[in-house]
């Protein structure tokens, strides 16, 4: 009988930013992070240990996020780099630019962006993606898109007055 993903990994929670907090600039993290609040700039775990991101319902993030797995619950714009795993749960949202091996999206979750699988990358491979951090022309871009993807639907829509 094969053990469940979550059976096969326990994590323990080593940081924790609460309901309610407010965080702005860098989280550096090894282990386990666990967001309930808001963060806004990046969330980056380059160590060689085994690290997760979790992003709970309540949570706001406006971050570049980089773990070997991230699962979000909550409200996430930016881009990430999931080395080895995302989830995305109902209600969780994500908006951005998407480097994975594996990638699940729950019925009432939603995700608009673009998605790099990266599954055919060697171990190393995928250490030194992580390592490298974010490139300044993924989050121009990802704005830029987005203001014209937002533009676009703007002017698709009728406005019905009562």
């Amino acid at each position: 009988m094969q053990k469940s993903t979550k059976e096969q990994k326990s994590y323990e929670i080593s940081g924790l930013l609460g309901a309610g907090s407010r965080f702005e600039g860098l989280i550096s993290f090894d282990g386990t992070l666990r967001i309930d609040g808001a963060v806004y700039g990046q969330i980056i775990c380059k160590s060689h240990k085994p690290s997760m991101v979790i992003i709970t319902e309540m949570a706001v993030v406006e971050a570049d996020i980089i773990a070997d797995e991230v699962i979000i619950s909550g409200t996430v714009s930016g881009n990430i780099k999931a080395v080895d795993k995302l989830e995305i749960h109902a209600p969780g949202r994500l908006e951005g630019l998407v480097y994975t091996s594996d990638f699940s999206i729950d019925d009432g979750a939603l995700f608009q962006g673009e998605c790099i699988m990266i599954r055919h990358l060697s171990a190393d491979d995928k250490q030194y993606l992580k390592m490298e951090g974010f490139y300044n022309i993924h989050h121009h871009q990802l704005i830029t898109d987005s203001r014209q993807a937002l533009q676009e639907h703007a002017d698709d829509s009728t406005i019905i007055e009562l």
